[in-house]
């Protein structure tokens, strides 16, 4: 368990002192403690796969735009079924993460699955048309107790006989990516790109351990971020929009926010993971009860125009679509009416990162409905927010017995 006290200690004394400062850090604690046993009882409500589950298939894959040297390119998304994200297994894992009930809920899925799920691929898609393959386990490929090193070393033996792949793209926590593992995955490319993504979230301490339950620090990202940069290794941060617990208006704040910080580490490229509504989650259960709505639209438009505006070219802002591994139950929407065409000038934006492309748009909903979410504001701190999401809650549950 990671030492949440001490991790939000120095970011509550910036604005609080004395008596005040021991308060809020003992309610920060209390309710991450209150939110890490929620989301392991929610994980629970997984049950076990079915044994007719095949892990010799992979739970599918879909194209996508890409970057490769700054250049539009088609990219190649594989999502495996896989072990599962340690963390879930630890902590409960992140407030929005339901990925876990794709996966064999921690028990051990061989190297020769992995293979076979990869295989599977090979035969269904021409590997030689993406110069770009992110290959995604919904958890962390650098953990060994999560996906073998037998598995990465046959999955980059096949990537070395498609001279066109370029980048290879994975995905880990910053902590379960030691630089041993790393290093090999890096050789074994055999000279391509290795890309790694991991959840960031944000730089609010706050938002990133007691919303998302992430555990760790931008002091861990920013010695984790170096280390690669000396190994060759690119990085992506992905950060999410609208965790929960924030207001429409402090979301699109806190991606800003955050963007600086990253600008200022020399970090030039990230990734918007839009928050949608997955089954037995924390975000799940908040939106059940009418705590939690996933963003406007507008909400992301103006996001990406004011970040345009603010960084230019000094910071490319991709935002992934958001079809996942699961289902989801709720995702970024408007009031119905524009929704498909914003979601088609946000593919267009991806292509060359160009906001023009929302130019001309309009709805009356703009007007009326998200301008009046826009401007709520919420006067409680973050601990004090979710203690009282949590009440409500524990008070809906009792209802029910």
């Amino acid at each position: 368990m990671w030492g949440g006290n001490e991790i939000l200690q120095s970011s509550v004394a910036d604005s609080c002192s004395g008596a005040q400062i021991s308060a809020d850090v003992s309610l920060a604690g209390t309710v991450l403690q209150e939110i890490q046993t929620l989301a392991m009882n929610l994980r629970r409500q997984n049950g076990k796969q079915p044994g007719t589950v095949d892990f010799r298939v992979p739970i599918g894959w879909e194209e996508r735009t890409g970057h490769l040297n700054d250049e539009p390119i088609k990219r190649l998304i594989i999502f495996l079924r896989s072990t599962g994200c340690e963390w879930v297994e630890k902590t409960g894992g992140c407030t929005m993460c339901g990925f876990y009930c794709a996966t064999s809920h921690g028990r051990e899925v061989s190297a020769q699955d992995y293979i076979a799920q990869f295989e599977y691929v090979m035969d269904a898609v021409d590997l030689g048309d993406y110069p770009v393959i992110s290959i995604y386990n919904d958890g962390n490929v650098f953990n060994e107790r999560e996906m073998p090193l037998d598995a990465v070393k046959e999955i980059c033996r096949y990537i070395d006989g498609y001279s066109n792949i370029k980048k290879v793209v994975v995905e880990s926590r910053i902590d379960y990516s030691p630089e041993a593992q790393v290093r090999k995955m890096q050789k074994l490319l055999c000279g391509r790109q290795l890309e790694l993504a991991f959840g960031f979230e944000s730089a609010n301490p706050e938002v990133m351990n007691l919303c998302i339950n992430k555990g760790f620090t931008s002091n861990n990202f920013d010695i984790f971020f170096e280390r690669m940069q000396r190994l060759g290794i690119l990085t992506k941060p992905l950060l999410l929009v609208k965790p929960p617990f924030l207001t429409e208006s402090e979301s699109v704040s806190d991606i800003l926010q955050t963007l600086a910080y990253l600008i200022s580490r020399g970090v030039d490229s990230i990734d918007l993971e839009v928050t949608t509504v997955e089954r037995n989650t924390v975000v799940h259960e908040l939106w059940k009860h009418g705590l939690y709505r996933p963003p406007w639209l507008w909400s992301l438009v103006d996001l990406l125009q004011r970040a345009k505006e603010q960084y230019g070219e000094r910071m490319h802002v991709y935002v992934s679509p958001w079809t996942y591994s699961v289902e989801s139950l709720d995702w970024a929407r408007n009031c119905g009416a524009c929704d498909r065409e914003l979601i088609k000038a946000v593919e267009a934006y991806n292509v060359q990162f160009d906001t023009d492309v929302f130019t001309g748009i309009d709805c009356s909903c703009a007007h009326e409905a998200w301008t009046d979410v826009y401007r709520e504001t919420d006067g409680r701190t973050i601990p004090e927010r979710i203690r009282d999401h949590l009440a409500t809650l524990g008070s809906a549950a009792e209802s029910q017995r």
